[in-house]
């Protein structure tokens, strides 16, 4: 093979009589006599010849890659670069292999784990691409490291997750909701007032701070079934022209109000709300900080499948901003039970005692991994749940706490949010509108590297980012555990029919 045509310090063209695959690495040399690494770009055939066109990587050093500021040397030689060479090169250390490179079997991909974790990740892709199969691998290699971790399951799709590597860590949580440590805003959320409904949420304030402050220990279905009697008594109350009698916690008094005849309306339609939310959400209400349920060292699988849209994104905003503040709180007590000052020392020490009772997981860092991420980080619409993965977007870094994201529809993701994810594993992508948007939040990936997501297999990804030494086109392991994310065979259960009736 030789390098034939005007040649640049970033690309280069080369005839070759055997047959070249896409992705291919090669090497030739600069016009300084550097070994420069290069990846097919193009092949074309041409009267028993394969033309092919090649963009430069960098000049090889000691199994680094350097940047090349010199031209390729006209009609140099080219070669397949050696199997040894790419393996030092996809290597990390204390890293996890997800697959190999496409082109080659031999070569184990690696991605740094610290930088994957701390710095974020999303993996995106069409329906069927593969993202389901690709998180079960990731959750079974950072299993090995006694990784603690937080996934968000929309569908029910790692209930079923195992594999023998992962033998006791996997714990499926039903989200069972505390609503006594919620705030108002938030309770809101999760029966379903809408945002701008004012008035039924300044009336759910008014009683649920009257609650609190008569009933303090009351939680769990109890604090509902009390918030429901109090609305009740209020409504007959306003029926007959009587005011109401709140708690306001910023007076720290009670108080009343009158009631006209539309806020007597309200008052009753928020009591059916609240009426309809315990019939339809009784599974869901506990008398326990949910965050008391995820296990350090062991994959949390919190089982969202069944819950309605605004359920689901408060109870992923709640555990969002609890594990950062806790996590937050936790290293910061860690540093203040050593300094002179005994009022500060004496409440590190509460906190550090409080979390290794009740909140083990934040001792340790904490991967959060969202599936479905557009509808809880939508660049449509504010909420709650963007609201805090936004911040572990932008500072859970500092605090080790990380984030992956799982998506089939990038474009309705929020930029912002998905820009902060810095290592991208993109499966294939066919809208030209979605290769667009990830390619504007990526700062790694270029148009040309964009234009090769359409021609994606199944299970095949480019990685880019700072968990990988160079962005590549990979061929991810299939799982080989159990996981619910795969097709139904519905040819073969339509076949089956006969023989179960």
């Amino acid at each position: 093979m030789r390098v034939i045509g005007k040649t640049s310090t970033n690309y280069f063209k080369f005839e070759s009589l055997k047959n070249v695959r896409l992705w291919e690495y090669v090497i030739t040399k600069n016009t300084d006599n550097k070994e420069v690494l290069g990846i097919v770009k193009e092949v074309t055939a041409k009267n028993d010849k394969y033309i092919c066109e090649a963009k430069v990587i960098g000049v090889l050093s000691d199994n680094k890659i350097l940047i090349n500021r010199y031209p390729i040397k006209p009609d140099e030689n080219v070669k397949f670069c050696d199997d040894s060479i790419l393996n030092n090169i996809f290597y990390a250390k204390n890293g996890i292999s997800i697959g190999h490179l496409l082109t080659r079997e031999n070569v184990r991909v690696y991605l740094d784990t610290n930088s994957l974790v701390s710095r974020h990740f999303a993996i995106l892709s069409v329906t069927g691409g593969g993202k389901s199969n690709t998180v079960s691998v990731l959750c079974k290699e950072l299993g090995k490291k006694n990784a603690s971790i937080i996934i968000f399951d929309t569908h029910g799709e790692y209930t079923t997750l195992y594999h023998e590597d992962l033998e006791g860590k996997v714990k499926v949580i039903t989200p069972k909701i505390n609503p006594s440590l919620l705030s108002p805003d938030e309770l809101s959320d999760l029966i379903g007032i809408d945002k701008n409904d004012f008035e039924k949420r300044i009336y759910l304030e008014y009683a649920y701070y009257t609650i609190k402050n008569d009933s303090p220990n009351v939680e769990g279905l109890e604090f509902i079934e009390k918030l429901e009697k109090l609305l009740y008594e209020w409504s007959k109350s306003a029926e007959v022209g009587w005011d109401i009698k709140y708690y306001n916690p910023l007076m720290r008094k009670y108080e009343r109000r009158k009631v006209s005849e539309q806020d007597f309306l309200n008052i009753i339609s928020l009591y059916n709300l609240i009426g309809k939310f315990m019939i339809d959400f009784s599974l869901y209400i506990g008398d326990r900080d949910i965050i008391e349920e995820f296990e350090i060292g062991k994959i949390n699988v919190v089982n969202l499948s069944g819950l309605e849209l605004h359920q689901m994104r408060t109870i992923v905003g709640y555990i969002a901003k609890h594990i950062l503040s806790k996590r937050t709180l936790y290293l910061k007590s860690l540093k203040e039970r050593n300094i002179p000052n005994e009022r500060i020392r004496m409440a590190a020490f509460s906190n550090l005692e409080i979390i290794d009772k009740h909140y083990k997981i934040v001792k340790k860092p904490v991967l959060i991994i969202l599936e479905e991420a557009h509808i809880f980080i939508p660049i449509s619409e504010k909420t709650e749940s963007s609201l805090w993965l936004g911040k572990i977007a932008k500072e859970g870094r500092k605090f080790g706490v990380g984030l992956g994201l799982i998506s089939q529809r990038p474009k309705e993701l929020d930029p912002n949010i998905l820009s902060q994810t810095n290592t991208k594993i993109i499966l294939r992508i066919v809208e030209p509108e979605d290769q667009k948007y990830i390619q504007r939040a990526s700062e790694n990936l270029g148009e040309d590297l964009a234009k090769d997501l359409a021609s994606l297999g199944i299970g095949e990804a480019l990685i880019v980012g700072t968990a990988i030494n160079l962005p590549s086109v990979v061929k991810i392991d299939k799982f080989d555990g159990i996981y619910g994310g795969k097709d139904i065979d519905i040819v073969g259960e339509w076949m089956n029919i006969s023989d179960e009736w």
